[in-house]
């Protein structure tokens, strides 16, 4: 049912109870993943923090991936210049250019 998570066990939210949040929590660290069920239905999910942590690292990939795919889908190939947006937002490209070198070179002294 729960494809992410690993060596998973699960039990009622009585059974739970009897086993005791702390041997729960020491079994989590050790990395099984619990789901714990109401009625026959999962309602929650114990994991230690390492896999939380793996889980939102595949979270972010997942992400990065999806942003790649749907830039790949959507590009026309048309290629705007940064002085055109410049521009386009009603600066100077050559002012602006200048005035960040002279920011830098004040900043070295």
């Amino acid at each position: 049912m729960f494809t992410l998570l690993q060596h998973s066990e699960t039990f009622s939210v009585t059974e739970a109870a009897e086993r005791g949040l702390p041997s729960v929590v020491r079994s989590a660290s050790a990395g099984t993943d619990f789901v714990i069920e109401r009625h026959g239905k999962p309602q929650a999910v114990i994991v230690g923090i390492d896999r939380i942590a793996k889980l939102e690292e595949l979270e972010r990939d997942l992400q990065s991936a999806v942003l790649v795919l749907s830039r790949v889908a959507s590009d026309n190939g048309n290629r705007t210049d940064v002085d055109e947006v410049i521009a386009g937002l009603g600066f100077d490209p050559a002012e602006l250019r200048a005035e960040a070198a002279a920011e830098f070179e004040a900043s070295q002294k």
